[in-house]
């Protein structure tokens, strides 16, 4: 069996004096797109926070195979400097991901997401599809092993929908194991393999009927 990309070892989560999760144990394994589903406030968005090591559990330990720079983060906010045209945010995020890109591949990766008429312009002035078509670019680059998705689906237009669940499919061809808070979970269930679902501060996951992973 594949080693675990995130282990969950008898987790509690305190927030704002709530408790959120209680004594959880799971695996979580390549090539798993996990759906994360519950009501609001119970804890969705810190479950992402907590495998990108953005905060720890109250007791307990997670453990993560992926190293930092392997570990891709896209939500419905863009992590991009509105000063710095699309290609210089590209050969940042690059850098800070340790890899050595030449100018053709940010292009080539630009054009992918639509975006190479536009390379040289201020991300500042991007509308929100174009942004986030950027932020996608910037996973693109990375290639994570692990990927969270804290809804990043939110006020995208058709065109840049189309392109997101595109390049889910080509990171689980690529076996990435994928955590997925939706704000469409209805639409977004037909990509997953695994529903963990969070109620009465406890975790299940589930495997989807007639999925292998």
């Amino acid at each position: 069996m594949d080693t675990p990309v995130l282990t969950f070892e008898n987790i509690s989560k305190m927030y704002d004096l709530r408790l959120l999760y209680k004594n959880v144990s799971l695996c979580l394994y390549p090539a798993q797109t996990i759906l994360i589903t519950g009501k609001n406030g119970s804890g969705k968005s810190t479950l992402l926070k907590m495998a990108a090591e953005l905060t720890k559990p109250s007791h307990g330990k997670i453990s993560c195979a992926a190293e930092k720079e392997e570990i891709g983060y896209l939500g419905h906010q863009t992590f991009i400097y509105p000063h710095l045209s699309a290609y210089e945010n590209l050969y940042f995020w690059a850098k800070a991901f340790q890899k050595n890109i030449s100018e053709q591949a940010v292009l080539t990766v630009l054009k992918k997401v639509f975006l190479d008429k536009f390379s040289h312009d201020r991300a500042g002035i991007f509308s929100r599809g174009m942004a986030q078509r950027l932020n996608i670019a910037r996973i693109i680059l990375q290639e994570p092993r692990l990927l969270l998705l804290d809804e990043p689906g939110t006020g995208l237009d058709k065109e840049s929908q189309e392109l997101f669940y595109s390049v889910i499919q080509e990171f689980q061809a690529q076996n990435a194991c994928i955590l997925w808070v939706s704000h469409n979970p209805q639409k977004d269930m037909e990509f997953a393999t695994h529903i963990l679902h969070i109620e009465k501060q406890q975790i299940t996951l589930t495997k989807l009927q007639g999925e292998t992973a």
